[in-house]
């Protein structure tokens, strides 16, 4: 007989009302062991020196989950005597410093502290949804802070730290070395993977539509604006922060010409740049030391 059930209907109902009852009872578990994880960013201190570096991410990131300086601390150290604006004097760290080796940046929430700016990123990340939906995208999203970290390597074997860019080393950087930026790695020619190359990998890592990983923005999108777009302008730059030290891999004109033959990479960027987060955050970080 069409539509016949042999099952009771009082009995179908019950068994369905078990199987839903089963379902919510998995995703509540689900949600409770992923809110368990969850510390929260209540009383969060971010504790670095006066500049942008290895805290400007972590920065970036609480602006664009609406977060800015007065719901965290945004501390700021030097070995100058302080000059009452608001930065304070390294001695008042020196116990703090031990997350970090002795060093900072240091994140701190609550009594505790995390050094290192990969672990701060993770944490700030995770706390503020910029950390992907699933374990795999949030693997991925290392994956691209990775590959980016070999980048900086790269640049700084052919520019030291502190080294100020030749116009010829930087038109290397920027327009010679290895090509293969498809298939297997040609390690003949490891030693000359310039920022082409990175980007060229990159580009067939990361998506389409102005989203590195997922579906919505990341840690994975701030880091690529990071190192590819963030600039230092002249109103926010002190005096002695000299103009490669502002701008992306010492130039900001050689960026700009070699940002379009990787559109998804320029995507990121401009819908990074175009956050209301992001752009608040541009607008009213003030003057930096480096």
């Amino acid at each position: 007989m069409a539509g016949f059930c042999p099952v009771p209907h009082a009995f179908r109902d019950q068994v369905w009302l078990g199987v839903g009852a089963i379902a919510g009872a998995a995703v509540a578990y689900s949600l409770f062991k992923k809110n368990t994880r969850s510390t929260g960013l209540q009383g969060l201190e971010l504790c670095y020196w006066n500049g942008r570096g290895l805290m400007e991410v972590s920065r970036m990131m609480l602006a664009i989950a609406g977060k800015f300086p007065g719901d965290y601390k945004d501390r700021r150290f030097t070995t100058d005597k302080p000059d009452g604006s608001g930065v304070e004097h390294m001695d008042v760290m020196n116990e703090a410093m031990a997350a970090n080796l002795g060093r900072l940046p240091i994140a701190r929430v609550g009594e505790d502290s995390v050094g290192q700016s990969t672990a701060i990123y993770y944490l700030i990340a995770s706390e503020c949804g910029l950390m992907g939906d699933t374990n795999l995208e949030a693997a991925k999203i290392l994956s691209v802070a990775e590959t980016l970290s070999e980048c900086m390597k790269a640049y700084r074997s052919e520019i030291p730290y502190g080294t100020e860019p030749s116009s010829e080393k930087l038109e290397q950087w920027f327009t010679a070395g290895a090509t293969d930026t498809t298939g297997r790695a040609d390690m003949s020619t490891r030693s000359e993977r310039y920022i082409k190359w990175y980007m060229g990998r990159l580009e067939h890592i990361i998506g389409a539509g102005g989203v590195a990983v997922g579906t919505h923005i990341s840690l994975a999108d701030v880091l690529i604006y990071n190192y590819f777009a963030e600039t230092l302008s002249d109103a926010q730059a002190a005096d002695t922060v000299p103009q490669y030290k502002r701008e992306p891999f010492g130039s900001s004109k050689l960026m700009d010409a070699t940002l379009p033959s990787f559109p998804k990479i320029q995507a990121v960027c401009k819908a990074v740049a175009a956050h209301p987060g992001a752009q608040k955050w541009l607008a009213t970080r003030g003057v930096q030391k480096f």
